[in-house]
């Protein structure tokens, strides 16, 4: 049956999976872990190529096992791992298990995305097991990106541009963010956005992205980001509420574009005639800012350092602290994050972030300022990690484009 089904898209290469579990494998050794169980299906994805209902177990000194609950046929087309065992329960893993020849006394566990309920019947059925949490393990690997993962995330890029092309041409006085938002994610669908927000923090949902006019922007959220948004009701706080767009404020547009599967990170600003002066001072800063953070983006950078001076530089000594990197409450301690497979990937431009930057990792800046009684302003674009500083992935205008 599967192969009589022809497949319409592309499949990850297989030395793309063998480079990726060998890293693990490595990490798994240096660690003195006899392997890692994968149950999570962005981590799934990246390291056997498919996203299944299963468990993966990938060994330190072994060829990676993949138990598989559904659907066994669609793993068999999709992943280069050789090992796929159909089966019901974790109770059966330790009998199977043994049976490859693997060790399960010490075990790597991402907590992260693990629910308690699956870790009691995982430890139930590895009893004599002691896990392990390597989530921020796992993060790092990911953070690092081949030059296969760049391609995707630069037509990632390419794409995510000619939707921020089509604004000024949706942009109508009296429309309403949610009308703009639809458009906006209309656009993206059609260009092959893979329709999908992914964020890795817990319990956080994402569609579409951030669209606020004026003083929406600087609403209160429960978002991650610096973006404020009202959002359709109390139960869906996204994309876009009901404010109608009135001429000369801003149009604050955040959105993410996935291109199978990986992210681009993108931010502009628009207005319908002339902005008020503070928005348009305010916005050329946090092009300063952008800046001054790009060109640190350079591999052995420590990120924590690279906060630091550019906040104190940038920042401080502007007076430009209040309501930066949003309104209020909405106030983060960040200037940018990794980006790949999911929105908000390690590492973050933040204190107390000292692992040291490398080549190929990805890193959204996004600087923005929150104005009382105008709005949100700022921008965003996703950078590769290079010797000469943050090369550019996202392409167009940074300044406030005026309609």
């Amino acid at each position: 049956m599967a192969e009589a089904l022809p497949l319409s898209y592309d499949l990850v290469p297989s030395q793309e999976i063998e480079s990726r579990v060998s890293r693990l494998q490595r990490a798994l050794e240096k660690h003195s872990l006899d392997g890692a169980m994968i149950l999570d299906r962005i981590n799934m994805f990246y390291y056997a190529g498919t996203m299944q209902s299963g468990a993966l177990f990938v060994p330190a000194g072994r060829s990676p096992v993949f138990f598989i609950r559904r659907s066994l046929e669609r793993a068999q087309m999709e992943t280069p791992l050789k090992n796929l065992i159909q089966f019901k329960s974790f109770t059966e893993l330790p009998g199977r298990l043994r049976d490859f020849g693997c060790s399960v006394s010490s075990v790597g566990i991402d907590e992260i995305s693990m629910p308690v309920s699956v870790f009691k019947k995982l430890s139930g059925a590895l009893v004599d097991t002691a896990f392990e949490d390597i989530s921020d393990g796992l993060s790092i690997l990911r953070s690092v990106k081949s030059d296969y993962e760049v391609d995707l995330i630069r037509e990632a890029g390419r794409r995510h541009q000619q939707v921020y092309e089509q604004i000024p041409g949706i942009l109508e006085e009296g429309m309403t963010e949610w009308e703009l938002g639809a458009a906006v994610h209309a656009c993206m669908l059609k260009l092959g956005f893979t329709g999908l927000g992914r964020l890795g923090a817990f319990n956080t949902e994402f569609i579409g992205g951030v669209i606020s006019f004026g003083e929406s922007g600087n609403f209160p959220s429960a978002s991650v980001g610096p973006g404020g948004m009202v959002g359709l009701s109390p139960a869906f706080p996204f994309l876009g509420g009901p404010r109608a767009l009135k001429r000369g404020e801003p149009v604050f547009v955040d959105t993410g574009f996935a291109y199978q599967g990986y992210f681009t990170d993108m931010t502009r600003v628009y207005s319908l005639g002339p902005p008020p002066e503070a928005a348009v001072e305010a916005h050329r800063i946090c092009l300063d800012v952008q800046e001054a953070v790009r060109g640190r983006l350079k591999p052995g950078a420590v990120p924590s350092q690279i906060f630091e001076e550019v906040y104190e530089t940038e920042v401080v000594s502007r007076g430009f602290e209040e309501h930066f990197m949003g309104y209020g409450s909405n106030q983060v301690a960040f200037l940018g994050h990794g980006i790949g497979l999911v929105i908000d990937e390690f590492p973050a431009i933040a204190g107390k972030v000292d692992y040291p930057l490398e080549q190929n990792m990805l890193i959204a800046v996004e600087p923005k300022k929150g104005l009382e009684g105008i709005g949100l302003v700022g921008i965003e674009n996703t950078f590769l990690v290079t010797d000469r500083g943050g090369e550019r992935i996202t392409h167009g205008p940074d300044e406030i484009i005026v309609v």
